[in-house]
């Protein structure tokens, strides 16, 4: 079944390179092939098609874009370990919020989300001109073709309007455009998603495996739902109820069967592309569309032993990890220390089954999803050896940061982001790395919208409406599967062995969705992204709720004008 949507992305992209030779000898296209001479077929247009959807798996899920969502929050931090990770500085800047405009992550954000738009606007302008009855196709598939780059387009503008706020409304390829107001791009966004999102196919209406990767009905409706879960922010205007409206639309099925996955990890595994409760995901597999950008930056240098992934990868680059939960002393972080978010891996409760140490289990299977404490080679009881501060000495991954190879030289440094160690942080594995000799490796699919969005999004709406016991059932409904049945009761919010409140709230969000690209976005709607201070981060400037428009745009557009305080 991989294979089948594979093919959708990859050999019908390969079809703009293979098939067509330039007949018109009075035009010289060296680096291009002409409209008229690629649409030649219906696979040409679908190829046309999916090539949007192949840069946006990359700007959502590769590089500048996740970084922006999760190293200025409060999850995850690239710390300078030695020698190694300081890269001028602007991990330091990101995480403590000193970001200037001139920031190679903030232009990749921008450049990259309207890289898309320009991909969707020229896909739309060729399709606008085809007569499809040529290519024995329907005025109706041309327009759903239309739709949903419409759909696609307004998904890059809503991750747009949540960075900058203040950003230009391209719909072709030609005209320059000076900057819309957040307000304008708000509604624009909400007029694209609700004209357009009619017109795609519903769950019902496509095999849903073969289908992954591309929008359908109830995904164009999460983008609206994600649009008016965040409007006070955007736009200073509550649109929870008709959030909420969308979201039990979709879990009444209005738009196709979706149901929840019984297994936690069942929407991460290499089958994730048949779990019931994908909504919409990127297609995955080794040596075509891969997360290899997530273990490069996460994994050490010598994880390739801990996880059997030596063809594939020599090793990663040792930078990403968990922010720490415990201090020098081994201490946990507590909010009379100032620290009133982050500690991801110990907000994860005991019995949590995500909490425990990843192990491949073997056949595609799987426990836990970090790598943390004392590292095995796999399937054996031979320690896996570190190469910088405990060269030649066991790597044992530690809930903290610090210099502690120094001893108390180090200590007497601190715990800070310029301050890590090779063996410094939990390494999330919550999208697994299974072994290079088997058929799994590095197969899951990027689970871009989840069932799991919906049950929370509704759950936040009739939260914040003062349905706390409505809530609760609605988070419990996804939590479950994350515990032992036997020790189900003593953590389910409907049962009262939790306490529902805002900080539980947010922290839940982190645990259900770590790693997910959403933490700074869902920090900054509760109001907890610059007020609050976590590990080696203090209380910032309220403008850092967004960033500023890169000086490379500024520069090349004399329409823009710069955000407010910066």
């Amino acid at each position: 079944m991989k294979n089948i949507k594979l093919t959708q992305y990859a050999s019908l992209l390969l079809f703009l390179f293979g098939t067509f030779s330039c007949t018109n000898l009075d035009e010289e296209m060296f680096d291009r092939i002409g409209a008229g001479n690629y649409y030649q077929s219906k696979d040409a247009i679908i190829a046309s098609l999916l090539r949007p959807y192949e840069h946006a798996h990359w700007a959502g899920w590769d590089g500048d874009r996740w970084i922006a969502q999760e190293l200025t929050a409060d999850h995850f931090v690239w710390t300078q370990k030695g020698k190694h990770g300081y890269d001028g500085g602007q991990w330091i800047r990101l995480h403590q919020h000193t970001w200037t405009p001139e920031e190679g992550v903030v232009f990749g954000v921008w450049s990259g989300l309207f890289g898309g738009v320009s991909l969707c606007n020229n896909t739309m302008q060729d399709i606008e001109a085809l007569d499809y009855s040529q290519f024995n196709m329907t005025e109706a598939e041309k327009q759903a073709h239309l739709a949903e780059m419409r759909v696609l387009r307004a998904w890059f503008y809503v991750q747009l309007l949540d960075a900058f706020r203040n950003v230009p409304i391209s719909t072709n390829t030609t005209d320059v455009v000076p900057q819309s107001n957040a307000q304008e791009v708000f509604n624009f966004i909400e007029t694209e998603l609700k004209e357009a999102a009619p017109a795609l196919p519903t769950n019902t209406d496509v095999a849903n495996i073969t289908y992954t990767g591309r929008f359908t009905q109830a995904a164009a409706m999460t983008v609206l739902v994600r649009l008016y879960l965040n409007a006070e922010v955007y736009v200073g205007q509550s649109k929870y109820a008709e959030c909420a409206a969308i979201c039990q639309d979709i879990l009444d099925g209005k738009y196709g069967p979706y149901s929840l996955d019984p297994a936690w990890n069942g929407p991460f595994t290499y089958t994730n592309d048949a779990s019931s409760e994908m909504i919409f995901a990127f297609p995955q597999a080794m040596n075509q569309w891969e997360m290899s950008w997530m273990y490069n930056t996460a994994m050490h240098y010598n994880a390739y032993q801990i996880l059997g992934t030596p063809n594939k990868f020599g090793g990663g680059w040792n930078g990403i990890h968990l922010t720490p939960s415990y201090d020098l002393e081994g201490n946990l972080y507590s909010e009379s220390e100032g620290y009133e978010q982050g500690m991801p891996y110990e907000k994860f409760y005991e019995d949590d089954l995500r909490k425990q140490p990843f192990k491949y289990t073997g056949d595609g299977t799987y426990e836990g999803m970090f790598l943390i404490g004392p590292q095995y080679k796999l399937g054996t009881t031979d320690p896996v050896l570190g190469t910088e501060e405990y060269n030649g000495k066991q790597l044992v991954f530690v809930d903290q940061v610090g210099r502690f190879s120094e001893g108390d030289a180090g200590l007497q440094k601190g715990s800070a982001v310029n301050l890590g160690e090779e063996n410094s942080g939990a390494r999330l594995l919550k999208f697994p790395w299974f072994p290079d000799d088997t058929p799994y490796a590095l197969d899951p699919d990027a689970p871009e919208i989840r069932l799991s969005e919906i049950y929370y999004s509704l759950a936040e709406c009739k939260y914040r409406a003062g349905d706390v016991n409505g809530a609760a059932a609605l988070l419990d409904a996804v939590r479950e599967r994350a515990f032992p049945a036997d020790k189900w009761a003593s953590y389910s919010y409907s049962q009262g062995a939790i306490t529902l409140n805002d900080a539980e709230f947010v922290d839940e969000w982190g645990r259900e969705f770590l790693g997910e690209r959403r933490r700074r976005t869902d920090l900054i709607r509760w109001n907890r992204f610059t007020n609050n201070a976590w590990w080696d981060k203090e209380p910032s400037a309220e403008h850092r709720k967004y960033f500023p428009i890169p000086f490379r745009a500024l520069n090349a557009n004399p329409l823009y004008k710069q955000n407010d305080g910066y």
